[in-house]
């Protein structure tokens, strides 16, 4: 009996013994460096990656042998908020530890540019705001790229984050990409408004939206206005596009490049009884049911 609770013994002590082994043998692992460790690349981190999606790239990458192991060890040093955005180099094999030092307190080797589009920037203020950003962009291939996508009005107004190294085409990619997923996820399942039929339409009448009106609901009422002057054939008549002066109708081609709340506007018209409207002199908009009432507000409030 004796005997055998002393095998039982032996049986339990081996056994926690292996598993302290396997335990210490993964722990080891996990912190030393990998040994197909891709010496001499580059590793990106993006705007809004998670610390999670970062671990396990790096992972997939061989830069660390457990995105867990990379995921504690960050979170245990409190900076699991300061992972910094940019291109990391990696010249030399880096332990878990290092790894983490790099991406949480040395920071990036080349931080990504940030870029911010205005909403309402045409295509030419648009380009003028990248090569500011990053000069050894070309402007004669970014207007050639942006006129054989047919992109005007889709150059979409946000902020981005790029590499210094960003190419033309990767520029005019990411702001045609962001406005499809925009476009798509908001607007593409409404019903379009009656005298608006294509998404051409949609755009131009944003941007004359975003060009005319500041506020949101100002937008809107626009919106109105000039849907009700598209049903009734009349000219436009706006001083941001001043070919709606001599033709009916919209601008062929968008006149800048229109945020979301502008595209909102244009499916979210509020209807009025107005059918005219001025912005005076102190930046409010004035509305006018006849030709003689806006008139009035004219020589009232910009003369």
């Amino acid at each position: 009996m004796e005997r055998f609770r002393d095998n039982k013994i032996k049986f339990y002590v081996g056994f926690s013994l292996a598993g302290l082994f396997f335990i210490i043998a993964s722990l080891y692992t996990s912190f030393s460096c990998p040994p197909n460790f891709p010496i001499g690349s580059t590793f990106v981190v993006n705007e809004n990656e998670s610390l999670k999606t970062i671990s396990n790239r790096l992972e997939e990458r061989n830069i660390v042998s457990s995105a867990l192991m990379f995921r504690a060890l960050v979170s245990f040093t409190g900076r699991d908020r300061h992972v910094q955005l940019g291109v990391y180099e990696l010249p030399e094999k880096l332990s878990l530890r290092e790894v983490v030092k790099r991406f949480t307190t040395m920071g990036p080797n080349h931080p990504l540019v940030k870029v911010t589009i205005p909403e309402g920037s045409t295509v030419k203020e648009t380009i003028d705001v990248f090569l500011e950003a990053i000069p050894a962009l070309s402007e004669e291939k970014l207007t050639t790229i942006i006129e054989q996508e047919n992109a005007d009005g889709k150059l979409f107004p946000s902020t981005y984050f790029l590499l210094p190294s960003a190419t033309e085409e990767k520029v005019v990619k990411l702001l045609l990409d962001t406005f499809q997923s925009m476009y798509q996820n908001s607007f593409a399942f409404l019903i379009k408004p009656k005298n608006v039929t294509t998404d051409n339409d949609i755009i131009s009448l944003a941007a004359i939206l975003e060009g005319e009106a500041k506020t949101v609901e100002d937008m809107q009422i626009i919106s109105g206005i000039l849907q009700k002057r598209l049903a009734i054939k009349m000219p436009l008549q706006v001083d941001v596009a001043k070919e709606t002066y001599k033709s009916r109708g919209l601008p062929g081609v968008p006149i800048n490049n229109p945020g979301k709340n502008a595209i909102h506007a244009v499916f979210n018209p509020i209807e009025t009884p107005y059918l005219y409207y001025i912005t005076g002199k102190d930046g409010t908009m004035y509305y006018a049911k006849t030709y003689d009432e806006h008139k009035r507000n004219i020589n009232k409030y910009l003369r």
